[in-house]
């Protein structure tokens, strides 16, 4: 605490006092100097407090649960002013009490005077505690997403009505909360690339969540990780990938493996509890597609994949069967094709594109190292059809 420089008033006043004591002791031993005096001698008194004034009083009335401090500053009988440390006291501690350092804690409604004393000299002061409003309310929820996901960094604020303006700004869970709020309001979620989201606030509420629709624009994105929701929508997505293109739709954000990778894992690994489906391309693929659904938690794509789009690269029907996923009715017809395949030649006929074997129809593997031709049939009502490059090229030989 700040000191009056040198030999204030309140110091000279301390030594003063000690002085007097040392010299009654020496005196009472015998090691009085010359002469009979039995009077003590010694310094003569030094400044004492005159006044006290106390400082730091709050202007306004104190809310429950507020802590302030306030100070004491002496004037001494030389002249001499500077802050001290007096004895402190509340006469009603139970709405206010106040501590050896002068902290003042607001307890409850009500008024209390608070006292400085320090040797004769005193002050007084009054400090009041406001009663809790009772129109006053709190209000906490949560911002999601059309998935269920929590929005971080959402401005909530109110519109209009007594609280118009108070705001704050959801946590990475999504959680917000506004204090202080009175009477009805309307409160507004607000956050780029999302449509604004207004709830009607009463006292009665008790929580309000908001689920915002929209979303950055996702038509297009390239390799890495995407927050499903945040980051890319949920739709179809289509790419001209390179060889090592590998994608997965996942459920967690932990770290991953490739898709058809796990029985590369060590023996004591942890599975990938995470992982949903996906594929990986070993081979120079005309066209992938991938169906993000609505409760992903995230996509991840390796560079190889290149970059995603919501419109196909291909959108013509072709004649033949290339290595890739194609659309059934929009760049294949149904219809019957051969192949003469190599060894571990893949297909499949499918029933959407989210990379599971839910979404097969049927499947072929080759697993004769002379190779052999092949015949499917492509229904209809097939979603799409995928081979490998080891299938070779496709040629339609007839109509379903």
């Amino acid at each position: 605490m700040t000191r009056v420089s040198d030999l204030t008033g309140a110091a000279l006043w301390r030594m003063a006092s000690s002085a007097v004591v040392l010299g009654a002791i020496v005196s009472a031993l015998g090691f009085g100097g010359c002469g009979d005096a039995t009077t003590p001698t010694g310094p003569p008194p030094g400044p004492v407090p005159t006044a006290l004034e106390i400082r730091g009083l709050p202007e306004e009335p104190m809310e429950i649960g507020t802590v302030t401090q306030l100070t004491a500053w002496a004037a001494f009988s030389d002249g001499a002013t500077g802050q001290v440390d007096p004895l402190w006291r509340s006469s009603a501690p139970e709405v206010a009490s106040v501590d050896g350092r002068g902290f003042v804690f607001a307890h409850a409604a009500g008024e209390t005077r608070i006292t400085a004393t320090l040797g004769a000299a005193s002050a007084e002061a009054g400090v009041s505690v406001a009663p809790v409003n009772p129109d006053l309310y709190d209000l906490s929820g949560q911002v999601v997403n059309q998935n269920g996901r929590p929005v971080a960094e959402v401005f909530v604020v109110a519109l209009n009505g007594p609280s118009a303006g108070k705001a704050t700004v959801t946590r990475g869970d999504g959680g917000y909360i506004l204090h202080d709020l009175e009477g009805e309001t309307t409160l507004a979620a607000r956050k780029d690339g999302y449509a604004e989201v207004t709830r009607l606030a009463t006292r009665d509420s008790g929580r309000l969540d908001f689920t915002l629709i929209g979303g950055p624009p996702g038509d297009a994105f390239g390799g890495g990780q995407w927050i499903v929701g945040d980051e890319v929508l949920p739709s179809r997505y289509f790419t001209d990938p390179d060889s090592g293109c590998s994608w997965q739709r996942r459920s967690g954000f932990s770290i991953g493996y490739p898709a058809n990778g796990a029985a590369l894992l060590p023996f004591d690994s942890e599975p990938d509890l995470d992982f949903i489906a996906g594929r990986e391309l070993r081979f120079d693929s005309g066209q992938e597609i991938v169906d993000i659904r609505p409760g992903d938690a995230a996509f991840r794509s390796t560079s190889e994949c290149g970059e995603w789009r919501t419109g196909p690269p291909h959108p013509d029907v072709m004649e033949g069967i290339g290595p890739g996923t194609w659309l059934v009715g929009a760049q294949i017809a149904p219809g019957t094709y051969r192949a003469d395949a190599d060894y571990l030649c893949l297909w499949l006929r499918l029933a959407a594109f989210g990379g599971g074997q839910e979404d097969v129809v049927e499947d072929g593997l080759v697993e004769t190292r002379a190779g052999a031709e092949l015949t499917v049939t492509i229904g209809p009502s097939d979603a799409g059809f995928y081979s490998d490059a080891e299938c070779g090229p496709w040629t339609r030989v007839e109509d379903p």
